[in-house]
């Protein structure tokens, strides 16, 4: 798969300073997936291009992923992976570019922070969602879009077009930021990614997207696509996206996901125990809180201070269900120290200790 980058900044073999890449020489860099080759096929000082060839060994990728076992069909051996710009072109693209990825130049750093007219070349983009949405991702970052369909065979037209674009990207910006762009929207517009995504996919877009996501009118699709759907994934970067300013945003959707689940689950006997417990420390001045259990039938219950405070107190809360058949009678005791200091257990004041019955039936009593 091929991907030309183009300046006519002058003088613009300039572009060597900034991707570190030398115009005279070939590189050739290990990648997991194969090879990536960087070269310039011009390089005058009216105009430079730079092409980034990426090789993709099928095999050695299907038996590094099977770990020796073997394949149910050929697609994992006859695929569109080598010709087609998608998730591997990002890995290669950091690879070869990650220092220019960051706007750094040891002799050029002037020109790194001048917006340059840059023009982007890819044969084949996947696109699932055709060339509106091509549009609708690259024109709000000021780009100006040529594409077109390419068919899924040229002899017989009748069969229509393939996912497939042949693309053209012009703009004037930072090399950096357009890189960035490459790197997050590449998979983006192909909705797939060659590995496991993770809770580090999110690091990996917020510093992408560092200065253009969060105020791209597309920025939710972008996010469920580049964490490939896992809606907690994305969740979790749409808050901290949009809410910078948010104190824990992890705190927030963890709150978030355990709310579904209560809805999901059902709220048995021993959840409306703990929610009348948490009323009465809630009349009694405790601080709002959550709870958790140590799975079904457990012998004790915590809940646990949110954050608030109530003045210069601090809740310590323990609830422990009395002998019994699990759902039975329980209390919980709360300690309340003040200016840091915990008060034991024995040894508390009065007035820093509650004691909270539940109210509900036993559910085996006549």
């Amino acid at each position: 798969m091929l991907l030309t980058l183009t300046t006519t900044h002058r003088p613009a073999t300039d572009l060597g300073y900034l991707l570190h890449k030398n115009p005279g020489a070939v590189r050739s860099v290990d990648v997991w997936f194969g090879l990536a080759h960087v070269f310039y096929p011009e390089a005058t000082d009216e105009r430079c291009t730079v092409a980034l060839l990426r090789e993709v060994d099928p095999i050695g990728l299907v038996r590094r992923k099977g770990r020796g076992a073997e394949p149910v069909s050929l697609e994992p051996y006859v695929n569109d992976r080598p010709y087609a710009a998608s998730s591997f072109v990002s890995v290669a693209l950091a690879k070869v570019f990650g220092t220019a990825m960051t706007g750094r130049s040891a002799e050029r750093q002037e020109l790194a922070d001048t917006p340059i007219p840059l023009e982007v070349r890819i044969p084949a983009l996947p696109c699932r969602g055709g060339e509106e949405l091509l549009r609708r991702l690259f024109e709000p970052l000021s780009y100006t879009v040529t594409a077109t369909p390419i068919p899924l065979d040229g002899q017989f037209r009748e069969w229509g077009d393939s996912p497939y674009l042949k693309t053209r990207l012009l703009t004037e910006a930072r090399l950096a930021d357009v890189l960035s762009h490459l790197y997050v929207l590449l998979p983006v517009l192909d909705d797939a990614k060659h590995y496991w995504v993770s809770r580090d996919e999110i690091e990996k877009l917020l510093r992408r997207g560092e200065g253009w996501l969060r105020d791209h009118p597309e920025n939710e699709l972008i996010t469920r696509r580049y964490l490939r759907h896992q809606p907690h994934l994305a969740r979790e970067a749409l808050a901290r996206l949009l809410e910078e300013d948010q104190a824990d945003p992890d705190s927030a959707v963890r709150a978030h996901d355990q709310e579904e689940e209560q809805v999901e689950r059902g709220i048995g006997l021993g959840d409306q125990r703990m929610q009348a417990v948490v009323g009465a420390m809630k009349d009694a001045g405790a601080p709002a809180c959550s709870t958790s259990a140590a799975g079904t039938g457990a012998s004790s219950r915590r809940c646990f201070e949110t954050g608030r405070s109530s003045g210069s107190s601090a809740w310590t809360c323990r609830m422990r269900s009395s002998s019994g058949p699990p759902g039975g009678s329980g209390f919980m005791r709360c300690l309340r120290s003040s200016g840091g200091a915990s008060t034991s257990s024995r040894a508390h004041s009065r007035t820093g200790t509650a004691d909270f019955r539940a109210t509900t039936p036993r559910p085996w009593s006549r």
